[in-house]
């Protein structure tokens, strides 16, 4: 609708894409948690005639957002996608289980009458990334005490499916690598009862990578965030393509390891601590242990006295726009050292 007007091309702009947008605004409310499709939304409804009202009372809506700075951040909050991995990294390390416990009771209030989970719960709909992790979390705290809203979510992730067998982040669009392999993790939790599906995703996954061991972007900035989730996706498995997958990944990762033992997001990019995080996680799964301890020694002298760790912006969204969730930051680094922990302790 901005587009048409700018060209002057008003008759292009049907009833329906007005009644659209129209439906998206409520005072008070941004729909689906998304600041930047509110305020486009507003632009777009500013050029009609008749829509004054619904204009002003978006734009108080968008300033109840305004941050101390004065800035205004392109979404309500991430804080489903933020407990979902924080837990998952806490659990892999040992935490309490008092404190877990506390994030599961969180998780649970936050899951759809459908059984899958949104990034924030300001959104309705459901998608791939959060529900898998969400499941994986669970899963792991207490697959006994979790084993019905686990299968709820399963069937959720089951029945955005693609027909090539991989999955997309949302229902009814394209499959992607980084999602089809969060899907296998989760539902590699469930032992062989889902063995079919993942051999279908795998398939898909290895029909994903490129030659050199890479995969298609996903939402993070980093190359490696979908390498990491890959090689843990073919940890199990030795059928639909997982050794080939596997071996890709691992040559790929060794051969863009930095001298100073991390890695960056992309080739030549210098070492960051959520990229490395990524990296340790498939280095610590090698036989050859030098690549996981130069990592780890890199990892660490990132880290400040009081436990932080600072890394630029990684998650990426709408792509390939860059945003920071600084929590990220300390939980990646944590589920790294947790895997590397895990490897070592025997």
């Amino acid at each position: 609708m901005v587009l048409a007007d700018a060209a002057a091309r008003s008759d292009m702009i049907g009833s329906e894409d007005a009644a659209l947008l129209l439906s998206t605004q409520r005072p008070g409310e941004v729909w689906e948690g998304n600041l930047l499709i509110h305020l486009l939304v507003l632009h777009a409804l500013s050029r009609l005639p008749g829509n004054v009202t619904t204009v002003r009372d978006g734009i108080r809506t968008a300033l109840l957002h305004q941050r101390d700075d004065g800035g205004i951040p392109f979404v309500t909050d991430t804080d489903t996608w933020t407990a979902v991995t924080a837990g998952l990294a806490l659990r892999t390390a040992g935490a309490p289980r008092g404190s877990l416990d506390r994030i599961a009771r969180h998780v649970l209030r936050l899951q759809h009458p459908s059984g899958g989970w949104s990034y924030t719960d300001c959104a309705r709909l459901a998608d791939t990334d959060c529900t898998t992790v969400a499941l994986e979390f669970l899963h792991e705290s207490d697959p006994h005490a979790y084993r019905t809203p686990v299968q709820r979510g399963i069937q959720a992730l089951l029945s955005v499916r693609g027909g090539d067998g991989g999955f997309p982040t949302y229902a009814g669009t394209p499959s992607e690598a980084c999602m089809t392999a969060a899907v296998i993790n989760a539902l590699a939790t469930q032992g062989t009862r889902y063995q079919r599906v993942i051999d279908e995703a795998m398939t898909f996954l290895a029909g994903d990578q490129q030659p050199d061991g890479s995969f298609p972007p996903g939402w993070s900035d980093s190359r490696l965030h979908t390498l990491f989730r890959a090689h843990l996706a073919t940890r199990p498995f030795i059928v639909g393509g997982a050794p080939v997958v596997r071996e890709r990944i691992v040559r790929l990762v060794r051969s863009i390891q930095n001298d100073d033992g991390g890695w960056g997001k992309g080739d030549g990019a210098p070492s960051d601590a959520i990229s490395t995080a990524y990296g340790l996680i498939v280095a610590a799964g090698l036989p050859d242990h030098r690549p996981a301890v130069r990592a780890a020694e890199y990892l660490l002298s990132q880290q400040y006295s009081d436990g932080t760790i600072d890394a630029p912006p990684d998650m990426v969204g709408p792509r390939p726009l860059p945003y920071h969730v600084p929590v990220l930051s300390d939980a990646f680094p944590l589920l790294s050292l947790a895997h590397l922990t895990r490897r070592i302790t025997p």
